[in-house]
């Protein structure tokens, strides 16, 4: 598995027979390997999650699928695709998918789960390896919010993550959002603490790297800590900005 953080939530992931690309919406793409299938998903319409950019993909690629969460058709509309230059033919092949849903893609198996904001999260079982991207799940508590409202937030995602249970999963992408401030690592300590993870990517860090030593910092990422990926494997846009 060669994985490559373009930004943000942006990864692609080279595996044996496919490539996966997730949640692009800035940067440059990496090289495609043109003679393996490539699938290209974006968990939610949010701009940070969802460009359509993806679609010059296409043009250069002999083999692309696309997988979409369902709200951004109920955004966009045949319509807003074809303003934005997706042709018909394209926005025919589109998959969109909604929360629990269990797909086949030639060597791909896709599962979704509700997001705790918008959209889906994506488990994805190919090449002998299982991909967890979380998309915008995540326990987004926020200081100053109703106790109550921030209980029935972690209930969300605890009971999402708990759909899990038994999974092996080789590589998570989890958000660590610097915004939620104290409670930044809340949800990627739950997930790494109540998931079989081998390796996890934070994302969704705003170009904040010290979020990365920040979570080496807390007690409680000791038993999980060496299964973080690190700020020099994010490539360039860590240069200077690691903190560590």
């Amino acid at each position: 598995m060669n994985v490559s953080y373009i930004g943000h939530s942006g990864f692609a992931v080279e595996l044996a027979g496919c490539t996966l690309l997730f949640d692009y919406y800035q940067g440059v793409f990496p090289p495609f390997a043109l003679d393996k299938p490539l699938y290209v998903f974006a968990s939610h319409a949010h701009q940070d999650h969802f460009n359509f950019a993806i679609f010059e993909l296409g043009k250069a690629h002999p083999n692309v699928t696309y997988i979409l969460s369902r709200d951004i058709k109920r955004k966009w509309s045949a319509a807003g695709f074809a303003r934005h230059g997706v042709s018909k033919e394209t926005y025919d092949a589109l998959v969109f998918l909604g929360a629990h849903e269990t797909k086949r893609f030639g060597p791909l198996c896709v599962e979704t789960f509700a997001s705790t904001d918008a959209g889906v999260a994506f488990l994805i079982s190919a090449c002998g390896e299982t991909i967890f991207h979380a998309g915008d799940l995540n326990d987004w508590v926020w200081e100053g919010e109703p106790p109550e409202e921030n209980q029935a937030m972690t209930a969300r995602f605890q009971t999402e993550v708990g759909r899990l249970s038994g999974r092996r999963i080789d590589a998570a992408f989890l958000v660590l959002d610097p915004r939620q401030e104290a409670d930044f690592a809340q949800g990627f300590d739950y997930f790494m603490r109540h998931t079989d993870t081998m390796r996890a990517y934070p994302m969704h860090f705003w170009n904040d790297f010290s979020v990365f030593a920040r979570l080496r910092a807390l007690p409680c990422s000791a038993p999980y800590r060496g299964r973080v990926a690190q700020e020099t494997e994010y490539g360039s846009s860590a240069e200077g900005k690691c903190g560590a």
